[in-house]
């Protein structure tokens, strides 16, 4: 079954858009769940992670390198260097899942728990520094420890070939024999993964941690004073936010089933997801969706215009570098959201603890058990004084 097209011409370039469209959701969901890590952690802890392509970056480098190899053990494929046969034996993976999609689904539940393992392990590494560091030296120990990962990938060769890279075995392989629809299977496993990442946070940020995260945000010195495990409480969400993290990772090499040390960056995992954080809105999911949107919806746009001018040959007036334009227009939109609005496009609100309608039923009876007790008559006060309890004169003379 191939997936319907719809061809607009821009010069010598044809644009499918509906292509456009799905590559735009992918990139939403991804962009979305990443952010939403961040919002946990910066916006409702106040634990500033710039880190966080160390986490997206551990879940899909590991659980990519992992599946490869127990492809090759399952499939009894033999080579001095599994590294260098990996055009060979990837193509031999792939046909075999195409024909036993059941096998490519356990293999994607594989990569998902060994992802969102470890990255939850290096999470709770993190955590360690996180307790003895302020904000300021723990965001920038982060930073380095991202980029030391990075670096130790691509000089150590076993986990991905170094910088040949790594091809790993496609869970959903058996839809690429139609047109179209392999990424449309994609497309409806990350919504089904961003749904839930969402509807999680939400429920974290209404929980009684979530307030406990404000408290210990707001002010640390407080919340320790009332007795609150602040240690505890930064512990917890770096090791959840990250295990989501290592989940992206995963979802990306499923959509991109090759991996390399260029394929997380620090830019895109890291820099883009608090841009996202700040256009939204920290500390308010909604504001987070609403970010994502605007954020992709501008870049690919962008995107798709940059190319057109590239196939097309146009140059822009001046000498402009074209590739700017997208981190200039990036910029703008952030100084201007800062100025504007300096808490996002749509700020904190207060956190409703319970539902509306349970909260006006709870707000019903209080006002019914008021008015009943306004129509009780109260009992008669007796103005009349006991000549036994009134001293006579004379008396205790």
């Amino acid at each position: 079954m191939a997936i319907p097209s719809f061809t607009v011409s821009c010069g010598v370039a044809h644009i499918d858009l509906v292509s456009v469209f799905i590559e735009v959701g992918i990139v939403f969901c991804l962009y979305l769940m990443v952010s939403l890590t961040v919002n946990l952690e910066f916006g409702y802890a106040g634990v500033p992670n710039f880190g966080k392509v160390l986490f997206v970056a551990v879940g899909g480098l590991i659980a990519g390198s992992l599946s490869y190899r127990l492809a090759i053990y399952l499939l009894n494929l033999h080579s001095t260097d599994i590294i260098g046969s990996q055009a060979l034996f990837a193509t031999e993976i792939n046909q075999y899942l195409s024909s036993h999609p059941y096998l490519g689904v356990e293999f994607l539940l594989f990569s998902l728990a060994i992802g969102a393992g470890a990255a939850a392990l290096v999470g709770y590494l993190a955590s360690f520094p996180a307790i003895r560091l302020r904000e300021d030296y723990l965001g920038m120990l982060l930073l380095a420890a991202g980029q030391f990962f990075l670096i130790f990938v691509t000089a150590y060769y076993p986990i991905t070939g170094g910088t040949e890279g790594l091809l790993v075995p496609d869970p959903v392989a058996w839809a690429v024999s139609s047109i179209g629809l392999r990424d449309v299977v994609v497309l409806a496993i990350l919504i089904a993964a961003t749904v839930g990442v969402y509807f999680y946070s939400e429920k974290v940020a209404r929980s009684p941690l979530g307030r406990m995260m404000r408290a210990v945000r707001d002010n640390e010195i407080s919340s320790e004073a009332i007795g609150k495990d602040t240690v505890g409480v930064r512990r917890n969400i770096l090791i959840i936010a990250s295990a989501i993290c290592g989940v992206v990772g995963v979802l990306f090499v499923l959509w991109e089933p090759a991996i390399s040390p260029t394929t997380f960056v620090r830019t895109t995992w890291t820099f883009y997801p608090f841009v996202i954080v700040i256009l939204g809105g920290a500390a308010n999911n909604l504001g987070v969706g609403v970010g994502t949107a605007a954020f992709v919806g501008i870049t690919t746009t962008i995107d798709q215009a940059r190319t057109c001018l590239l196939i097309n040959n146009i140059q822009l007036p001046g000498g402009f570098d074209i590739n700017a334009v997208e981190y200039i227009a990036i910029g703008v939109l952030l100084l201007v959201v800062l100025l504007v609005r300096p808490k996002g496009l749509i700020k904190e609100k207060p956190t409703q603890t319970i539902k509306k309608k349970r909260l006006r039923a709870i707000y019903e009876k209080a006002n019914r058990i008021l008015e009943q007790q306004k129509t009780v008559p109260l009992p008669p006060q007796s103005t009349e004084v006991d000549d036994e309890t009134v001293p006579k004169t004379g008396e205790g003379g």
